[in-house]
């Protein structure tokens, strides 16, 4: 991000979206009490309330700031990304988030020894005595601005708004990327500001979504083997309710359980969209599957790692017979992990499976496909959940896929009207909005050709800035090293000195020498991973050659496939060795015999 100029008296180091400087503009100008924004999953909410602080801090208005979420994974997320999301919106003082949760009482000495000044609680804390003890404590000095994230949780009856409302603040900020509640009960009231989905994606702040309706039945083996196939909606009405806990009973109770052979078109085809996009744009694309309960999401995480083993798939879920806080902690940490030094997140996880936990909240870049394997009905939580898709990739469009009997689809849903379904407003037809599943759940057209070449993500070692840590490190390397041409001992008390210049030579070619190796290596494996992923896709399309229309497949089918493929490509070219031409001709054939399989059909060999 490069520095623009001050807005609103403060120095941003990119210039605001417009929904954001509409904020910026009320919150200067207006200076209202309370303020709420509806801006979209990934529209860059942290950055509009911590801009918003910083005018309000700069005017004098305020000096404090507490942020109340909804979770604690939220809230464990501003505490890593915080310092960097401040010094974004020109504040680069007291960067440290203190989390009342862990501190207690002493978030009341940093307040009052001014050593902080932001501070973060989750709503459900703040209900409690010893919360709401040291939240009273430290707001009764200072000017304090309370913001709000998610304010969609919160009714104006319910113990959540009462105690937020409660607060002696300055100011009140309350975000919500679905901020209409169905009984229209808010604690907060309508949004001020409205930045709608599309409005959003034409600004390029976020991706585009297209959604997909696929046949999905889940089957349910009895105790004298006979097997019971379900729609999620049937399964539901037998449940007689969709939640998780409803639905676990249900099986329990019936001593059954699901039959793990038949693979549905909702999963398979977004997952291997999934892959085939990985290779076109070289980013390590995500997709997230909600699951009915607890007992289906390990189901349809094995699934899913015999049919693709190439890619990492691990499920989260609460509950009794779900994982430990902990264990979903761990899980979601892999999953969405902390941004490093250059703001990335490096995922461990590529397939997410969860009942529950994983629709809001998640800041991922990388998720490109959301599959609603429960009953997708038109509401906050799945809509939250496509939000997952929504954070902005170049070139990269978010597809949401779910059963062709969910209101999603039966309300008209489809393709890139699920941008509206976003903003609660009716589907509107474009040019861009087409079935082409025909409610089948067989639709490939979004599906890409391999591509000549895999796209190859090299390291950017264009250095912004360096630090005087890092130079300091590279003047006592240089100098064990007995680097000669510089003069050591002036440097050590003169920070002007012109020798420093050589020390910044020398670390910016450590850096590009250490890019050289790194992207040598990371090329290989790139290319190398780029031949697996080509290898699952063609077995998709040999798989769906096989099948009829919409149908669903053996899980081992794939392998067998991929063992056909394999076997003669080795026959051809020897074995795929960590060799970046070996990877090149692998890669090819795969390529080929692509163009062949659409082209003429299967070949004689795998018939």
């Amino acid at each position: 991000m490069q520095p623009s100029t001050p807005m609103f008296g403060v120095s941003f180091r990119q210039n605001p979206r417009n929904g954001q400087a509409a904020v910026f503009s009320k919150v200067h100008s207006e200076k209202p009490k309370r303020l709420n924004v509806k801006l979209p999953t990934g529209y860059g909410k942290t950055i509009t309330a911590l801009g918003s602080y910083a005018i309000l801090r700069n005017l004098g208005r305020v000096n404090r700031l507490l942020m109340v979420f909804p979770t604690d994974a939220q809230l464990e997320q501003f505490r890593q990304d915080g310092p960097g999301d401040l010094t974004a919106v020109g504040i680069n003082d007291q960067l440290s988030v203190v989390d009342i949760r862990y501190f207690g009482a002493l978030a009341t000495k940093k307040s009052k020894e001014n050593t902080h000044h932001v501070f973060a609680i989750t709503a459900q804390a703040l209900l409690h005595s010893a919360g709401k003890t040291v939240v009273d404590d430290i707001m009764s000095k200072c000017d304090w601005m309370v913001v709000v994230d998610e304010y969609h949780h919160y009714g104006i009856e319910a113990s959540w708004g009462r105690a937020v409302l409660s607060l002696p603040f300055e100011h009140l900020l309350a975000m919500s990327a679905t901020p209409h509640r169905k009984n229209q009960d808010s604690a907060f009231g309508p949004p001020d500001v409205i930045v709608k989905y599309r409005e959003a994606v034409n600004e390029g702040a976020v991706k585009p979504l297209k959604s997909h309706s696929y046949n999905y039945r889940i089957d349910a083996i009895g105790q004298d083997g006979d097997v019971v196939s379900y729609t999620t909606d049937e399964l539901a009405a037998a449940a007689g309710s969709d939640s998780s806990e409803a639905i676990e009973r249900f099986r329990i109770t019936s001593k059954v359980r699901w039959s793990p052979k038949y693979v549905s078109p909702l999963v398979s085809i977004p997952i291997e969209r999934m892959i085939r996009e990985r290779i076109s744009n070289g980013f390590p694309l995500q997709a997230i599957i909600g699951a009915m309960c607890v007992s289906h999401a390990e189901l349809v995480a094995k699934q899913v790692a015999d049919m693709f083993p190439e890619l990492r798939v691990d499920w989260c879920g609460t509950g009794q017979d779900g994982r430990t806080d902990k264990e979903n902690a761990d899980v979601l940490g892999k999953f969405c992990p902390p941004k490093d030094q250059n703001g990335k997140r490096t995922p461990s996880i590529d397939v997410l499976v969860h009942v529950g936990i994983a629709g809001e909240g998640l800041d991922s870049i990388y998720v490109s496909e959301v599959i609603h394997l429960n009953k997708a009905s038109i509401n906050n939580s799945n809509n939250q959940e496509n939000g997952r898709a929504a954070r902005f990739l170049d070139g990269v469009t978010g597809h949401i896929n779910f059963d062709s009997a969910s209101e999603y689809a039966t309300q008209g849903y489809i393709g890139a009207a699920i941008m509206d379904a976003m903003d609660e407003e009716p589907p509107s037809a474009s040019d861009e909005d087409e079935d082409a599943s025909g409610g089948q759940g067989a639709s490939t057209d979004d599906m890409r050709e391999l591509p000549e070449e895999p796209t190859i993500q090299l390291w950017n070692v264009e250095l912004e800035s360096i630090n005087s840590g890092d130079l300091e490190m590279m003047r006592d390397v240089g100098k064990a090293a007995a680097v000669t041409g510089i003069d050591y001992a002036a440097l050590e008390n003169d920070s002007s000195h012109p020798g420093w210049a050589q020390i910044e030579a020398m670390y910016r070619g450590m850096r590009a020498r250490e890019a050289e190796r790194h992207n040598e290596q990371s090329t290989i494996a790139q290319w190398s991973a780029a031949v697996g992923a080509a290898l699952s896709s063609v077995a998709q399309s040999v798989i769906r050659l096989h099948s009829s229309n919409g149908a669903r497949i053996e899980k081992s089918l794939p392998g067998d496939i991929k063992k056909r493929i394999n076997r003669m490509k080795k026959i051809r070219l020897g074995e795929l060795t960590k060799d970046l031409d070996q990877c090149k001709k692998h890669y090819r054939f795969l390529k080929e015999l692509e163009v062949e399989i659409n082209t003429n059909g299967m070949p004689s060999w795998l018939q």
